[in-house]
């Protein structure tokens, strides 16, 4: 099988949170085209999860260096560090945006569940809105409340600095925020939160 065939199972052992699979697969796709930066990443992204936080960063830096397909490292913080960020950019809100985000719950976690992102097809996405919209939650009793959740590792892996990953934190939940407000993907675009 090809690099590329091991590469898009590993990502999906990665999603489904089977990271010992995914490791089995990358390390394939790296054995079959080690000048590939996204078998190495994608290694990293499955090592990590498996919590060989370690090994994770030493294919992270062998991914930044290959000739094809080269990633960035991630810019790693901690978990206090993380909620200091979220709680900066829910701080930085206007009033009527925070009392908006007062109605739904903040999820803040490493990893998307796989249950959560399986309808979608990146691996990495920053963050998710689930449930009702605000202008739909009166009628609709019994569903999920509001949920905005916000995931850790993903936001490391897009970042370079801690001035990007404090931006990208607060671009997340903006956006995030604009999904309960009613807005779709073409309005947040517009509004420049896309």
């Amino acid at each position: 099988m090809s690099a590329e065939h091991h590469i898009a199972a590993a990502w999906k052992s990665y999603r489904q949170a089977k990271p010992r699979q995914g490791v089995e697969h990358a390390q394939r796709a790296v054995e079959a085209d080690p000048d590939d930066g996204e078998g190495w990443y994608v290694l990293g992204c499955n090592l990590e999860r498996a919590g060989r936080l370690r090994d994770a960063d030493r294919n992270f830096m062998r991914a930044e260096e290959t000739k094809h397909n080269p990633a960035g490292a991630p810019w790693r913080v901690s978990w206090s560090r993380f909620q200091r960020s979220v709680q900066s950019a829910a701080s930085a809100l206007p009033d009527d945006l925070r009392g908006a985000l007062d109605e739904v719950t903040l999820v803040m976690a490493d990893y998307a569940e796989p249950y959560i992102i399986q309808e979608y097809e990146d691996p990495e996405l920053l963050g998710l809105f689930e449930g009702a919209t605000r202008a739909d939650r009166d009628g609709l009793h019994g569903m999920v409340s509001p949920r905005i959740h916000l995931w850790r590792r993903s936001h490391e892996h897009a970042c370079a600095s801690a001035k990007e990953f404090d931006e990208e934190i607060r671009q997340t939940l903006h956006h995030e925020l604009g999904h309960y407000l009613g807005f779709d993907e073409g309005d947040l675009e517009r509004l420049g939160l896309d």
